[in-house]
């Protein structure tokens, strides 16, 4: 897998099956991810977190799978280097402009997101250009604990939900939700996937 800064905060990639995870809420060293998690993302090439890992130690989990790329929640530590940027980043791959930030509301333009996403007046690729600095097709995040799909004006919205603390009623045995992209040919679709417990 190739990697090359374009710039700041912008990376590329040459991948296609991708898993985007959020609200992990972890403690102590982070290594306590669900095996049922761990299970289900064998194979991917590419790991995003949109924040509220709370502990480094989720993201160095994670990357015993594939390499990890994420964005500060509220409660998150900071780190040097590429891999846990401060609020927002773009990941370029195939083609395919995916922004991340872990709250749509910060920074601005806000949206809000109350089961769906209410957006202020204006083209939604003109907002999410100020918001990410560049335009965008994908934009994924978290916060919500709520899983969703949606398209606007042609971008692609997707927040994964949270793996261990879901915010929608869920049936019982369902532990939490990820989401997974293909990128292929520089069309992008995305799924959302439940996690079931002692499913491994």
């Amino acid at each position: 897998m190739k990697v090359r800064d374009a710039w700041p905060g912008r990376l590329r990639f040459d991948s296609t099956r991708i898993a985007v995870v959020s609200d992990t809420h972890l403690k102590g060293d982070g290594w306590g991810s669900p095996p049922e998690l761990l299970a289900a993302l064998v194979g991917v090439e590419l790991i995003l977190h949109c924040g509220d890992l709370d502990v480094l130690g989720a993201l160095d989990h994670l990357e015993t799978l594939a390499p990890v790329l994420a964005v500060r929640g509220y409660p998150d530590p900071r780190e040097p280097g590429d891999r846990l940027a401060d609020e927002t980043r773009v990941v370029e791959v195939d083609g395919v402009r995916i922004g991340m930030v872990h709250d749509t509301q910060a920074p601005g333009p806000a949206v809000r997101f109350t089961h769906t996403l209410e957006f202020p007046p204006g083209s939604v690729h003109e907002l999410m250009e100020r918001k990410f600095g560049q335009s965008v097709d994908v934009v994924c995040f978290g916060d919500t604990h709520e899983e969703y799909i949606g398209w606007y004006q042609g971008v692609l919205f997707v927040n994964p939900g949270s793996t261990i603390r879901p915010g929608m009623r869920h049936a019982a045995g369902e532990l939490g939700t990820f989401a997974l992209l293909d990128v292929k040919n520089g069309v992008v679709s995305a799924e959302i996937r439940k996690l079931y417990r002692d499913a491994v």
